[in-house]
């Protein structure tokens, strides 16, 4: 079967570098007569191998391949297991074949006696990622798990074999088999021995292949999204790469120091007109990384320019994200969960999500280590109208509340701004309106009104006055600095108070009903989100 030669690839890979927490799910999804399954890559020698379940194969000897840039090949049935995996033999060019330099979990069996939970991703028709969340039931300590939704209205549904299940965002193993139940998953340390074997792969890889510059430019169609170039480059001197990108899929451009000469060069990345759409300038003697976000699929010219002297370059180019992964069917998530999408300048990611009327949604944007990248968080309505806006850098952590107004399907649309990076948000149910405005919040002088609340939210209680009757509010100071309004209606609907607070300072006021009947007291807020605190006194 012919493979492509393609610049700078692993000549050998070690499945003991198989998993990792960076891996989003299979790599590639997997058709066979009528079956549907998940498989994942494992290149050999400039040959990309498929692993998956031998069931998906059936009686068939041929496959097709989908990429997550939704691109097809096909693959033919090379070897089957006595457990229930097969290796097909693919005409993926080596380029495009995800090497998956992973790292192994260093003990699973440590892993698997702490955590009883997990995530199983699965790559999906479209090439995004839908992620379920499990419950581990048995533990193998040899070589398989017993697994099961954790929600009963989500069960394992048929195309899920072969997807990869995480815990603790290391990846423990991949699916076999499903039924109404639950599903089977084969230990990823049982998996990577058994292919390590069969393979005759060395727990050491490989050195890289580093090609020539005439190499390079012999060969130019060979340079894609992953890709390795090197070479020499003098002032002046111009060396073109034309590059076929994927729309809203980011290219991770690694510059790593040569030695030698304090070379200045830059890199251009042109459309076809060569209008130019990126222009950095570098040092041949420092390390740098950036990230491209392509406005459209097409090809694209990657151009190095000598600036001053003369010296070599070593720039390595990789797919950072793909658009389908970005804002594909998968990215829906279900409160509470932890979502860790990638960005990068002009790239969008969206995740939709169901929310309540009232029931205001935490979002916490973590700080993540490393580089400092920027990015925007929007949410949006299901009719695209803009709700929310925030923007973020990496390397700070943030807390916002989010109010639905109606029970609808609301998306979060993040903007990288400045370089990339991968982020980390926490989303959790707040308060929800059952808690703000329930039949229970009902209260009487020598109680207490307490709870939490957000910008936009509504929170109501309703008290017996008495004409004449002064009624002590004291609030009590909280933590942060949510700012809202106390409003008192009397039975008839009239507003006979209204003031603005800060949770975090100390107030007293006292409230005198004109008339006996049930009042309502609301609590709206305006700014932020926090916890209130309100002590009621008979005044008298």
């Amino acid at each position: 079967m012919k493979t492509t030669k393609i610049l700078g690839s692993l000549s050998l890979i070690s499945l003991s570098a198989l998993f990792s927490p960076s891996s989003y799910s299979s790599d590639v999804l997997v058709s066979a007569d009528f079956n549907v399954g998940q498989g994942f890559n494992y290149l050999v020698n400039g040959t990309c191998y498929v692993v998956t379940p031998k069931h998906v194969m059936g009686d068939a000897t041929t496959a097709n391949i989908m990429l997550p840039t939704r691109q097809y090949f096909t693959a033919d049935l090379a070897h089957v297991f006595d457990v229930d995996m097969a290796v097909l033999e693919s005409n993926i060019p080596e380029a495009q074949c995800n090497r998956n330099t992973f790292l192994q979990v260093s003990d699973l069996k440590k892993l698997l006696e702490v955590y009883q939970t997990g995530v199983l991703k699965t790559r999906l028709a479209d090439g995004s990622v839908l992620q379920s969340k499990i419950v581990i039931n048995t533990v193998d300590e040899t070589e398989y798990l017993a697994i099961k939704p954790e929600r009963a209205d989500e069960p394992f549904k048929q195309g899920y074999s072969g997807s990869i299940l995480f815990v603790a965002e290391q990846a423990a193993g991949v699916l076999l088999e499903v039924d109404d139940e639950g599903g089977v998953v084969y230990r990823a340390d049982a998996l990577t021995g058994m292919l390590d074997e069969h393979f005759g792969v060395n727990d050491e890889p490989e050195a890289t292949e580093t090609a020539t510059t005439e190499e390079t430019n012999a060969d130019d169609s060979a340079v894609t999204t992953n890709s390795h170039l090197t070479g020499r480059l003098a002032k002046n001197q111009i060396k073109d790469h034309e590059v076929k990108m994927l729309e809203n899929s980011p290219v991770e451009f690694v510059l790593k120091a040569t030695e030698g000469n304090q070379m200045q060069f830059s890199i251009l990345i042109m459309d076809r007109r060569e209008n130019k759409l990126l222009d950095y300038k570098f040092y041949s003697t420092n390390d740098y990384n950036f990230a491209f976000t392509p406005p459209k699929s097409d090809t694209y010219i990657v151009r190095l320019l000598g600036v001053s002297s003369f010296g070599e370059f070593d720039i390595k180019l990789n797919d950072f994200a793909f658009d389908a992964e970005l804002r594909g069917d998968g990215n829906s998530f279900q409160i509470p969960t932890t979502i860790t999408p990638k960005v990068a300048k002009d790239s969008i990611a969206e995740y939709r999500f169901n929310g309540e009327t009232n029931s205001p949604i935490e979002m916490l944007f973590n700080e993540v280590n490393g580089q400092q990248f920027r990015y925007a968080a929007h949410i949006l309505n299901s009719a695209d109208e803009v709700l929310r806006e925030y923007e973020f850098y990496s390397t700070n952590s943030y807390a916002y509340a989010f109010t639905p107004p109606t029970n609808d399907e609301y998306t979060l649309r993040l903007f990288g701004t400045r370089h990339y990076g991968t982020t980390n948000i926490g989303i959790t149910q707040w308060v929800t309106d059952a808690e703000l405005k329930g039949a229970q919040n009902v209260v009487v002088a020598g109680e207490m009104m307490t709870g939490k609340l957000a910008y936009n939210a509504v929170a109501e209680y309703r008290m017996m006055m008495k004409a004449n009757a002064p009624i002590d509010f004291k609030f009590e100071p909280n933590s942060g600095d949510m700012r809202y309004r106390l409003e008192i209606f009397d039975e008839t609907g009239e507003r006979k108070y209204s003031d603005e607070f800060y949770t975090n300072n100390e107030y007293r006021i006292v409230f005198t009903p004109l008339s006996s009947d049930v009042h309502l007291i609301r609590l709206t807020g305006i700014k932020s989100h926090g916890n209130y605190t309100i002590k009621l006194f008979d005044y008298d």
